[in-house]
């Protein structure tokens, strides 16, 4: 029970945070930017370094980008028959298809299952969840539009190679990914027992700085209107999606116990984390039913805390 507590606390105290105004209103930004430019870095030099590279570390690349593909077809098809605006089916294709593997997935695999399967994460961040968003995630937004002509302005400026040179561009300058080459570059030399102490101590803030920070940047309104594309958007996200990953990983990788290696396990725990943040503040931006893509993140986080804890049983029970 510890790591749901530790979580539980600090998304808490990141709500108290902000409802007390005890930090300034851009408290969760200066949060963020030390979780990206400090702790998941050293977490990443640390755990890469020493990550047994399988052949099921392409599943793991792979799943985030099949989970956008099942959700762009699940919600053209569902708001086609449910009549709903193009901007409400592309909220949901971009927050219920794409999952927080970084800022919620990375501090929940380091709390139930150990810092060191978090080069798997990272692999599914990165390879996955930011290189779809970065892909599919721009090309859907750029093929709808925007209603406003500074948005329009902004993508008309990024389309064709010029998108996928600013796409390329913002991969390359994420300290993750950057930590990411940089531990590929090293794995010929060893870490010394010090080094790795320091990473360690560093990548230990992680789980608690990343969990006040999504608390701290929450917000819940309009709930009572939204409540079916908002059902549909989350019982996708957070119930659909694994299942699914799970009945393929099942499928191949099950061995004749019946139990699924652990990389795989990460990967069907991290296709079920709640929607992505960026995802959710890019519909915002663009102005694709920004209520609702603010409900997906304040409903989807919260409630991720509690569907988590029952997945990761079930994966660790061996009864599958």
């Amino acid at each position: 029970m510890g790591p749901i507590w530790i979580i539980a606390i600090c998304f808490l105290a990141g709500l108290a945070l902000r409802r007390l105004s005890i930090l300034p209103d851009n408290a969760a930004r200066s949060l963020s930017g030390y979780v990206i430019y400090v702790a998941l870095p050293a977490l990443v030099l640390l755990y890469v370094h020493d990550l047994e590279f399988r052949a099921e570390l392409i599943f793991s690349a792979v799943m985030p980008h099949g989970i956008f593909a099942m959700a762009f077809l699940f919600f053209y098809a569902l708001g086609k028959r449910k009549g709903w605006t193009r901007e409400t089916i592309l909220c949901l294709t971009l927050t219920a298809g794409l999952g927080n593997t970084s800022f919620v997935g990375l501090p929940m695999i380091q709390a139930f299952f150990g810092p060191e399967l978090l080069g798997v994460g990272v692999i599914i961040d990165q390879a996955g969840s930011f290189l779809a968003l970065s892909t599919w995630g721009f090309a859907l937004l750029g093929s709808a539009g925007s209603a406003t002509e500074s948005v329009q302005r902004t993508w008309s400026e990024n389309t064709g190679r010029s998108a996928r040179k600013h796409a390329m561009v913002g991969i390359a300058r994420f300290p993750p990914f950057q930590a990411l080459v940089l531990a590929l570059l090293l794995r010929p030399l060893d870490f010394s027992a010090d080094l790795k102490d320091v990473l360690r101590s560093i990548g230990s803030s992680l789980t608690p700085v990343a969990m006040v920070a999504v608390g701290f940047q929450l917000r819940l309104s309009g709930l009572k209107d939204r409540a079916y594309p908002l059902g549909a958007g989350l019982v996708f996200r957070l119930f659909l999606a694994p299942a699914a990953v799970l009945l393929v990983a099942l499928l191949l990788f099950r061995d004749v116990g019946g139990n699924l290696p652990a990389n795989i396990q990460v990967t069907v725990f991290e296709a079920a984390m709640p929607p992505m943040i960026t995802a959710g503040i890019l519909a915002m931006e663009h102005e694709k039913d920004a209520e609702l893509a603010a409900l997906m993140l304040g409903v989807g986080i919260p409630l991720s805390f509690l569907t988590l804890p029952v997945l990761h049983w079930i994966l660790q029970s061996g009864w599958l």
